[in-house]
């Protein structure tokens, strides 16, 4: 793997995502596909991104049998997590996923809450090609039935369907135009930021060796500026979920 880490947002930046994004209607999505899935059985579950552990206690709050761990490489989002002794916290960037626990651990639901577009390099090829690693590595981690749950934005373009994740990479990476992008309310300005259409993200999916098992999309965005839209070439833009499954034979 390339020596180059992942960026990381500053201290300031991430007080932002101190915040639980899993709000009711997302959280029934994923009850409805745990509780499809595992039912009462006694399960573990790894929060991939998982920062101040609010969705992982809710897990915990909601299936007494379930056991959980997040990763996150930002401490002062870790340190807010309230203890649990069915829950472990690390400090631990998603490169390290390979090397963090034992062969024989498997985990029965992997989460990428909003975190895989926040996995950026230098380059947009090595960012894309961490967000791919990442995949890959959550798959291994998988138990026989496991299955893995992204929540995702999709910035799909208007003509051009890739068009819009080069554009908002580039501009919100580069380190001389961060105090422009701060003013014009980018939160990841000089670190970046990797969105993807939803064609790319099932690409990616596919390519890991991954199938979706369902899918979720909520509501279009009706706030975008008009002038953002044309200037970053945006089509319709909302969030989805997946839930994801491994490939026959993979």
């Amino acid at each position: 793997m390339n020596n180059e880490v992942i960026r990381q947002l500053n201290n300031q930046q991430l007080e932002e995502f101190d915040q639980e994004y899993i709000d009711d209607l997302r959280w029934e999505k994923v009850k409805s596909l745990i509780d499809q899935n595992f039912s009462e059985k006694r399960f573990s579950f790894l929060d991939i991104g998982g920062g101040n552990g609010m969705f992982a206690d809710r897990i915990l709050q909601n299936y007494p049998k379930s056991v959980g761990t997040l990763i996150d490489n930002a401490s002062i989002l870790l340190e807010l997590n309230r203890p649990n002794i069915r829950k472990t916290w690390l400090l631990a960037s998603v490169e390290e996923l390979n090397n963090l626990f034992e062969d024989n651990t498997k985990f029965d639901l992997i989460f990428f809450n909003w975190s895989l577009h926040h996995f950026v390099k230098n380059s947009y090829h090595q960012t894309r090609k961490i967000q791919y690693e990442a995949l890959i590595n959550a798959r291994n981690l998988l138990s026989e039935n496991g299955c893995i749950s992204i929540f995702e934005n999709m910035y799909d373009g208007i003509v051009f369907p890739k068009l819009p994740s080069y554009l908002i990479f580039y501009l919100t990476s580069s380190k001389i135009l961060a105090p422009i992008m701060k003013k014009l309310g980018a939160n990841t300005a000089g670190c970046g930021v990797c969105f993807l259409s939803k064609p790319q993200w099932e690409d990616i999916i596919n390519n890991a060796e991954l199938m979706v098992s369902q899918y979720t999309d909520y509501e279009k965005w009706k706030d975008v500026n008009i002038m953002r839209r044309i200037f970053l070439h945006i089509g319709p833009v909302r969030h989805g979920h997946f839930w994801l499954s491994k490939k026959e034979n993979s």
